[in-house]
């Protein structure tokens, strides 16, 4: 690969980021479920756990599929099921229509994770630029977060004008993504593939990350707790303003500005507490979180909010940090598969644990189920802590 290849696929890789994340309809979703199908909150709840599930079930195929199709072929076809997936969900007309749609959402989002941060650490590697990887990928989790901040706004009057409008733009702004992705050039591979069978290839890629690599084990298992958390307290806010008596009308502005937070720390990320790595990032970050639960939880105010908003902060400073340091241990021949492991385990952990929060939240309210999940989230943490130092106690 060239130093002109490498460049263009740069260029090509953030305008993919950003038609892939100009997400209008994140801010309205809730109204879209109630006004144009009927349903309820916890019916989209449940949707979010068929969406989990079907990211479980396909992340790591998608990763497997990303190292031996290639990472541009993967993106392409990613893309194109997204677009699809959101076709379908405009079309849906009731519960198990929009079930569908959310499971092959889960389907497009699986294919293009894992294969993004590959195909952009491989392109540096192929020219020795490795090193700005952190600064590149904390720079490509920004543009996520600054597409999907101006969408949210959008999506909001979009949403006045016409309910299906947003779905409709978004439709196009991905198919504008499956074209860009034709431009990619494939970066080299930097070991050989061996010829195994796909589901002999990835147990063996669940053992290795499990049981044969202590280090990224426990960066996987942090991974779980923090990144499960964010995504909670993304849709928590929502709930939140609810309960605030917020009017709906203000979702847009409310998740743009903690977007854009999001966006700043990915793009800054970097320079801020440069040493900090790995582990070390991810314990500090659970901490974070567990006192923004109990303000929040605690304060029911706008001040609860704004420590809710904070779980962007966390996801564009923590991811690129926990992405470094997996690429750093991998290598390129199932670096995407890793990746994508990392992934699932996240999305099996956000299952039970947004399960609860729901479950606490109807029972009770939302200030109740933040702080009973503080106190998880704090156990959880001390026994992440534990189960790390024991793999990383040398063996005898």
């Amino acid at each position: 690969m060239s130093e002109t290849d490498c460049s263009r696929n740069l260029k090509l890789l953030y305008l993919y980021t950003i038609f892939l994340n100009s997400i209008f309809l994140l801010p309205i979703i809730i109204p879209f479920y109630r006004d144009e199908l009927g349903l309820t909150f916890h019916d989209f709840l449940i949707g979010e756990s068929v969406f989990a599930v079907v990211v479980i079930l396909c992340d790591v195929p998608a990763g497997y599929l990303a190292d031996r199709w290639g990472r541009k072929k993967t993106l392409i076809l990613g893309a194109g099921l997204l677009a699809a997936s959101y076709a379908l969900l405009a079309l849906a007309t009731g519960f198990w229509s929009a079930l569908l749609a959310q499971g092959a959402i889960g389907v497009g989002i699986a294919t293009v994770s894992g294969a993004n941060s590959a195909l952009l650490y491989d392109t540096l590697l192929s020219q020795g630029r490795e090193g700005e990887y952190r600064r590149r990928e904390g720079f490509r989790f920004a543009l996520q977060l600054y597409s999907c901040s101006l969408a949210c706004v959008a999506g909001g009057y979009l949403y006045a004008i016409n309910h299906h409008l947003p779905l409709i733009l978004e439709v196009i702004l991905i198919s504008c993504g499956a074209i860009v992705a034709c431009g990619f050039v494939e970066p080299p591979r930097h070991k050989h593939i061996s010829e195994h069978h796909p589901l002999k290839d990835i147990r063996d890629t669940l053992i290795y990350v499990l049981h044969g690599h202590r280090e990224i084990a426990g960066i996987v298992l942090l991974m779980v707790i923090v990144f499960s958390t964010t995504k909670i307290c993304m849709w928590g806010i929502q709930a939140y303003a609810d309960a605030l008596h917020i009017p709906e009308i203000y979702n847009g502005w409310i998740i743009s500005a903690v977007m854009l937070c999001g966006a700043i720390s990915g793009h800054v990320g970097h320079k801020i507490l440069p040493n900090l790595r790995g582990q070390q990032a991810l314990q500090g970050l659970i901490i974070m979180l567990v006192v923004a639960l109990l303000v929040a939880g605690l304060s029911m105010s706008v001040v609860g909010i704004i420590a809710l908003g904070l779980e962007a902060f966390v996801y564009g400073f923590g991811m690129p940090r926990a992405q470094e340091a997996i690429n750093n241990l991998v290598d390129s021949s199932r670096r995407a598969t890793v990746l994508s492991t990392a992934n699932l385990a996240t999305s099996l952990g956000f299952i039970p644990l947004s399960q609860m929060v729901g479950f606490v939240t109807d029972h009770a309210d939302i200030s109740t189920a933040l702080i009973t999940y503080a106190g998880v989230l704090a156990v959880l943490a001390v026994i992440a802590k534990l189960i790390t130092l024991k793999r990383n106690r040398p063996l005898a």
